[in-house]
Parts: C-alpha cells; sequence; structure tokens
C-alpha cells in the first residue's frame, strides 16, 4: 500500500483534499492507512459515517471485491456458491477489463 501511495503521491498531491474512509473494522489496517497518508497535508481520514448512506464506501466495497473474485480467477481459485449466485465467469471478466485502466499502478 505505502509503495502505491508513494508512486502516486504526485497525483494525489494534486487535489485540494482527498478523503480517505475506512470503517474502524481492524486496528492494524486502521495503522497501516493512517501510517500511509502521514506524508500529505490535504488528507482526511473518515472512521464515523453512515456505511448504508456514503455511495464512495460502497463503491469501494463493491471494488473490494471485483478484486477478490479477479485474484481468484488468476489464480484458477473457485468461487464460493454466493460469489456464483452474483457474478459468472464472463460477467466479472467483462467488469475486470471494464476497470483496468482505472487502476493505480
Amino acid at each position: 500500500m505505502a509503495k502505491i501511495i508513494q508512486h502516486n503521491y504526485k497525483y494525489i498531491s494534486s487535489f485540494k483534499k482527498v478523503i480517505v474512509y475506512y470503517d474502524n473494522g481492524q486496528d492494524s489496517l486502521s495503522d497501516i492507512i493512517m501510517d500511509a497518508f502521514l506524508m500529505f497535508d490535504n488528507i482526511e481520514l473518515v472512521s464515523d459515517f453512515d456505511h448504508e448512506d456514503n455511495r464512495i464506501f460502497q463503491v469501494a466495497d463493491m471494488l473490494t471485491v471485483i478484486d477478490k473474485l479477479c485474484y481468484k480467477i488468476k489464480n484458477k481459485i473457485s468461487f464460493n456458491r454466493s460469489e456464483k449466485d452474483f457474478f459468472n465467469d464472463k460477467k466479472i471478466k467483462e467488469i475486470i477489463n471494464l476497470l483496468k485502466n482505472k487502476r493505480f499502478k
């Protein structure tokens, strides 16, 4: 995570304000997030918010699921039952293809 943030420092710094949402689910992850963004003056860390009402958090959660499914496809790991109910290989590959140019390097 730190390498990605450092590699994209100029891009992240170009914004007047960047809000990082995290849900305090894991103390160790919260510490990593806070440490990773310490180098920026334009970062606001937000942990107390309504998950259902905050669309950006919902999108981030969805992208995390897609990343997990992408990992499973690349490593030939079967989807679990609920993943199969929502996604088939063809659909998830379409989604991954649409998103491939949208991620940080």
